[in-house]
């Protein structure tokens, strides 16, 4: 049971989490699976949730459903990881509830990627790889940043789905995305983090680059809307469309600054 005397360190939604020994940990999500993994900790990862990909050693590990908060107390893990990109708040409430200790990563730019890689460093028993991960993902980060700052400034949206329209608001991990890749977001900043959008925002005369992740319903979406009048304008010479790898882009863990040294580099060649 913990004391008075036992560490705790704060998650990144607030939560307290204590520090202790972790032999056994479940990641509820593809980004923070990625991130256990590159910390050098997959061997802790008795089974992988579901809709986890990444990397290939995943492919090795039992599967379990990562909506199941049963499924979840019965490998009984030392620690559980969330994410605000995915897992269901409740599902946290729950866990927490009966016991489980829950450390939840709420990623919305690259600092707070580097931020999550020390915390779970430090929670996994891995604080030095923790500390490694970090420096490298910020490092990376500021290259490319630097990199985009002798492009012209572009007015830009990132489309996370075309139909109907869902455009990443500021204060997301797109948002910081764009911003880093020299581009301004034109997406309201009222409506949340990812609100649905009128497809009049595709018309705007100020929008000069449209970002979206490369998946297959995308593409075909995207030529859909080809045949509409926002669709002909996207096609014109005034607005670009830059197609980032797809899960890099979709996923706020280590790989997400593949993404944005792609999104910098589709600049550099049409700037």
């Amino acid at each position: 049971m913990a004391t008075a005397a036992t560490p705790t360190v704060l998650d990144q939604v607030g939560r307290p989490v204590e520090v202790g020994p972790v032999a056994r940990v479940l990641t509820l999500a593809p980004d923070v699976t990625e991130l256990v993994f590159a910390l050098g900790a997959g061997s802790l990862l008795p089974a992988a949730p579901r809709s986890a990909d990444f990397p290939p050693a995943v492919a090795t590990l039992e599967r379990f459903d990562e909506l199941d908060a049963e499924a979840v107390l019965s490998r009984r893990p030392d620690l559980v990881v969330a994410t605000t990109a995915g897992t269901d708040p409740r599902l946290v409430e729950r866990l927490a509830t009966l016991g489980v200790r829950v450390v939840t990563t709420d990623v919305t730019s690259c600092e707070r990627l580097a931020e999550a890689a020390r915390l779970l460093g430090l929670l996994l028993g891995r604080a030095a790889e923790g500390d490694r991960l970090s420096a490298s993902l910020t490092g990376r980060c500021a290259t490319a940043t630097e990199r985009a700052r002798r492009l012209p400034t572009r007015r830009a949206l990132y489309v996370v789905w075309w139909d109907p329209l869902i455009v990443a608001a500021p204060g997301t991990f797109h948002d910081d995305l764009l911003r880093r890749g020299g581009l301004v977001n034109l997406a309201p900043a009222s409506a949340g983090r990812y609100p649905l959008a009128s497809r009049e925002l595709l018309l705007d005369p100020r929008l000069e680059v449209v970002v979206a992740p490369d998946e297959p319903d995308l593409r075909t979406m995207y030529r859909a809307l080809l045949e509409r009048p926002e669709g002909r304008r996207m096609a014109g010479p005034q607005v670009r469309t830059l197609w980032l790898p797809a899960d890099p882009a979709s996923r706020p863990g280590p790989r997400l600054v593949d993404a944005l040294e792609a999104l910098v580099q589709a600049r550099e060649e049409t700037p």
